[in-house]
């Protein structure tokens, strides 16, 4: 299964599917999308992330994940909701300890026909995988050690294309 990321905003719900493999490389554009969205003021109802045909989720696509559900709950006061999470989806969250975060259901939640895919267009910047793995770093001590060597690395990368 090709990896893809769906995304459609219908009567102020936003809808995201995730196909295969979700790694790093459709997040870019991804973040983007979304957070302009955040960045509108316009009232959010909800956020569905159905992962029911994930494959396989790398921690840059989980740390966005956790970093959707921040802006949820500071601006919406509401978190994300996981629609009908592939076993391995639901693994690979439940070893950082994201399904404590954010809403599951198991029942089929109806998404939009005509939704787009998320194409490719960016490649992922070291800020973006730099913020994704500190927001996986929050959630325990871990996941701090889990992803330690990755974060200094990435933070000497981020602070030298700074200057």
């Amino acid at each position: 299964m090709p990896e893809a990321l769906y995304y459609k905003e219908e009567h102020q719900r936003l809808y995201l599917k995730g196909s295969g493999h979700i790694t790093a490389i459709l997040c870019a554009d991804l973040r983007e999308l979304v957070f302009s969205r955040f960045e509108q003021g316009n009232p959010i109802e909800a956020f569905y992330v159905d992962l029911s045909e994930c494959d396989y989720m790398d921690s840059t696509f989980m740390g966005l994940l956790v970093g959707f559900n921040k802006r949820m709950l500071k601006l919406m006061k509401k978190r994300i909701t996981i629609v009908r999470p592939s076993t391995t989806a639901k693994d690979l969250m439940e070893g950082l300890g994201l399904t404590s975060l954010v809403d599951m259901v198991d029942e089929p939640i109806p998404f939009p026909e005509d939704m787009v895919n998320i194409n490719q267009t960016k490649s992922a910047s070291v800020d973006l995988l730099l913020h994704s793995h500190e927001n996986l770093m929050e959630l325990s001590e871990e996941n701090k050690k889990k992803f330690a060597a990755l974060h200094s690395v990435l933070k000497s990368q981020n602070d030298q294309e700074g200057k």
